[in-house]
């Protein structure tokens, strides 16, 4: 249990700057109630003067990314459409606008950025102790010293992350777009 509520506790952390400082706070004791073990329990007083707080609703960053890419873009509506309807022309049509506008909306909330400087097929050395997550190896590479290879992809990082403040009740956390209805 302690483990699945720190991983939380971490990914909330990474994507919310508000849940990050109030993590921050709490960890640190500066103005939260502490929590009393189960052999002393808490007095009566303590009951009183300490008021219960409610935390607002929040939103997964996952959902809240989701959400501005469909605003922006209608990036959620192009990958439900039913495509085997449509010419390929017609596609590359519905798509091209969507994806510039997607890239502009990540651009301003990920400020994404190549993971290698290097062009597809130049060669890059590689250290002996890379992350698995920064470099993956296409065919046999020893791993156990600083060996050089060929670019096939540069991958890519989030610079920043400035995901939109979501405000709302928790029955809407998982909304990605409202349904649009038109008055009779």
């Amino acid at each position: 249990m302690r483990l699945g509520l720190a991983l939380r506790a971490f990914w909330k952390a990474l994507f919310d700057s508000a849940a990050a400082e109030r993590m921050a706070t709490a960890l640190d004791g500066e103005g939260q109630p502490r929590l009393e073990t189960a052999e002393a329990p808490p007095s009566e007083s303590s009951k009183k003067t300490q008021p219960i707080r409610k935390l607002a609703p929040t939103q997964n960053p996952a959902i809240t990314l989701l959400a501005t890419l469909q605003r922006d873009a209608r990036l959620v509506d192009l990958i439900q459409e039913d495509l085997d309807q449509y010419q390929d022309a017609q596609v590359g049509a519905a798509a091209r606008p969507c994806l510039k506008q997607c890239r502009q909306s990540l651009d301003r909330i990920l400020k994404i950025e190549k993971l290698v400087d290097a062009k597809e097929n130049e060669s890059i050395t590689v250290p002996a102790d890379a992350s698995a997550a920064r470099y993956r190896w296409i065919g046999e590479s020893s791993g156990t010293e600083e060996t050089t290879g060929k670019v096939v992809h540069p991958g890519w990082q989030a610079v920043s992350i400035e995901l939109p403040q979501w405000s709302g009740d928790e029955d809407d956390a998982k909304v990605i777009a409202p349904a649009q209805v038109s008055a009779s």
